[in-house]
């Protein structure tokens, strides 16, 4: 996992040249149950992976991160930009830029059969 958290600092260190930042909003607070959580979540992570394609599509690249979350950064980054933080949860930050060169390829990750399980646990 090595490459993922060395990507992920690498981000944190250079976030700040990117052009654009997106920060994804809902409106309302998320619900305290966990049911609750999942279902105020669920329409934002499909349109912004959505957005993420159409970004790729036209040559730009971005990541989701929550980084800026951390440490009260919700409530910091809702008086910087004006959000109103009692009504708009924010989803995440993007960074969005022109890609450098087109080889991409995946992170490493843990096999899927090693966290996926079928029928049980």
């Amino acid at each position: 996992m090595g490459r993922v958290r060395d990507s992920a600092t690498y981000l944190a260190e250079h976030m700040h040249r990117a052009p654009v930042l997106l920060i994804p909003c809902l409106k309302g607070r998320e619900d305290e149950s966990a049911v609750g959580g999942v279902s105020f979540w669920a329409s934002l992570f499909p349109a912004v992976w959505s957005f993420c394609l159409a970004l790729r599509s036209r040559g730009l690249g971005s990541c989701w991160t929550t980084l800026h979350l951390l440490d009260n950064g919700e409530h910091k980054v809702a008086d910087v930009l004006g959000i109103p933080y009692d009504e708009y949860s924010q989803g995440g930050l993007l960074p969005i830029a022109y890609t450098q060169g087109i080889d991409f390829r995946p992170a490493k990750r843990l096999p899927a059969e090693s966290v996926t399980h079928w029928n049980g646990w």
